[in-house]
């Protein structure tokens, strides 16, 4: 009977895929959906399980996609791929429960008879890649195209480390001052089973380096007493040295995470007009803040395109986290792996990036550029027309790529193989002369 569990599981797995390939979204949402129209799978399988399986199954795509092909000549539907994954994966990932383990076995000893070529381990096809750039992109499962950028940028080696990083998923937990006490929180966390690591850089901020019940739903998060906010991020907000009086614009500001961290470093008496094209996540952000213990009435949330926004305000500092290719959250999110297939993601992002930016530059005033993406073009590259404006961030990190001189001299990127944070590149501006 267990292979009916074992089937639910690759079916569910399948279905994930494709929601993720045909809609471009990601993991978590294309996972809702498929619970919501596959309900059958979550009364044989564990949903914890069908989420880690299924969460998997999308990171190593490209590792599939590369077997396949291998194996039978060509590119077929999803659910070759996801019974690939069982073949490949399935007895070595740690996720498959202990109860599935004969019904894995016996349906894998079974897929193995029928496949063209017969595989059965990833190492089998790699020891005979001779491509380096290849080998890597099938190893870590990632576009070559994209391994390759980071070869040129920073060496086979170290590309090869940074796309082991980016595989991982790191946790860090922000402290919410204007809510409650940072030790009351760390003992309080310890006595759940969350471990955690403070961070030596920024006292607010805990690493999570262990953990028992999943962590939303820890208490304190519901109580706005701690924020699920990656150290990258916080270190946006500290690069722009928020303090008491400021009137600071973010031309990007949903969900309000970063906004919620402005006024907590200034116990809640800077000023922020914080502008996003969603209405739908200014609404969010609205609840977020009031939960966070934001004083909203020094808040004003403006649903508009900043790109093209016209508000009569003087702002000292101003915040451009822009949209961008995600590429520095893959850790959080495999599905950005797929939205990478080709450089076309990548491509509609710095358009919007360089107009932000231009917007920002037409205040005097201090400003933070930021994204969460790895690739120069959403980073080094968008700077290159205001280097003279160049500021040091003054944050923890390493320079910009080398290949940008002085532009990369006085940018920051954190990287996940080195920092345990996101892929983040984070460049400050001082105001322009006269």
């Amino acid at each position: 009977m267990v292979e009916r569990e074992v089937e639910a599981l690759i079916e569910f797995g399948a279905r994930v895929l494709y929601v993720v390939l045909s809609r471009r979204i990601s993991h978590d949402r294309a996972f809702q959906v498929v619970l919501r129209e596959f309900s059958r799978a979550a009364q044989l399988v564990p949903v914890k399980v069908l989420f880690r399986v299924s969460r998997r199954m999308v990171s190593d795509y490209y590792a599939l996609r590369f077997v396949e092909k291998r194996v039978y000549g060509g590119r077929g539907g999803v659910k070759r791929l996801a019974r690939l994954w069982l073949v490949l994966f399935g007895p070595s990932s740690g996720l498959v429960p202990g109860w599935m383990e004969d019904g894995v076995a016996r349906l894998r000893r079974r897929l193995l008879r029928t496949m063209p070529k017969r595989v059965e381990e990833l190492s089998e096809i790699l020891d005979y890649v001779e491509d380096p750039i290849l080998r890597l992109a099938v190893q870590y499962s990632f576009p070559r195209w994209f391994v390759e950028e980071l070869v040129s940028l920073i060496g086979y080696d170290e590309a090869e480390k940074l796309l082991s990083g980016l595989n991982e998923e790191y946790w860090w937990i922000r402290v919410n001052t204007l809510k409650t006490d940072i030790d009351r929180v760390v003992e309080s966390l310890g006595e759940r089973g969350v471990v955690i690591r403070r961070d030596p850089d920024l006292p607010y901020m805990l690493e999570v380096v262990e953990y028992e019940e999943p962590l939303h739903h820890l208490e304190e998060m519901w109580r706005g007493e701690i924020v699920f906010q990656d150290k990258a991020s916080a270190l946006v907000v500290e690069a722009l040295r928020p303090e008491p009086g400021d009137l600071i614009l973010d031309l990007a500001s949903a969900p309000g995470v970063k906004d919620s961290l402005i006024m907590q470093l200034t116990e809640n008496r800077a000023r922020i007009v914080a502008v996003d094209l969603s209405w739908e996540r200014i609404r969010r952000q609205k609840r977020l803040m009031k939960l966070y213990g934001v004083d909203m009435s020094r808040v004003e949330l403006v649903n508009a395109d900043s790109t093209i926004l016209s508000l009569n305000i003087e702002p000292n500092k101003v915040i451009v986290d822009a949209p961008c290719s995600s590429s520095g959250a893959i850790g959080k999110d495999p599905a950005i792996k797929l939205h990478l297939e080709t450089r076309e993601w990548l491509e509609q992002f710095p358009p919007i990036q360089s107009a932000l930016l231009a917007k920002a530059l037409t205040y005097h005033a201090t400003i933070v550029y930021a994204t969460c993406s790895i690739m120069p073009e959403e980073g080094e590259e968008i700077l290159a027309k205001h280097a003279d404006l160049m500021d040091d961030p003054g944050i923890p990190g390493t320079k910009g790529y080398n290949k940008y001189g002085d532009i990369a001299e006085h940018s920051r990127r954190l990287f996940p193989h080195i920092h345990r944070t996101q892929g983040f590149y984070i460049a400050k501006l001082a105001p322009r002369r006269g």
